[in-house]
C-alpha cells in the first residue's frame, strides 16, 4: 500500500471509531446523519455496529497455509 494510501485509511478507521463512539454514547442518532457528518458511508457505519470487521483484518477460509507455516516460508 502506498504511504498515502496509508494515511486516507488510517484517517477513515479514525473517522469510523470516531463514529462508533458518538453512537455509543448517544444511540438516538439516526446512522445516516452520523455517517454524514463524519464523512463515512452509512453502510460501512452499519456493519462496525454490528461488530463485523473489514476484510483486510480477517483471515480467509480458503487459505492453505496458517500464519504460522507462511512465515517459515518466509524465513
Amino acid at each position: 500500500m502506498k504511504p498515502q494510501q496509508h494515511h486516507l485509511q488510517s484517517s477513515k478507521e479514525g473517522r469510523i471509531s470516531l463514529a462508533i463512539a458518538s453512537y455509543q454514547s448517544n444511540p438516538s442518532l439516526f446512522l445516516r446523519c452520523l455517517a454524514a457528518s463524519f464523512n463515512i458511508p452509512r453502510s460501512t457505519l452499519q456493519t462496525r455496529l454490528h461488530s463485523i470487521k473489514p476484510k483486510r483484518e480477517t483471515v480467509s477460509v480458503n487459505r492453505k497455509l496458517s500464519p504460522i507455516e507462511e512465515q517459515s516460508l518466509v524465513d
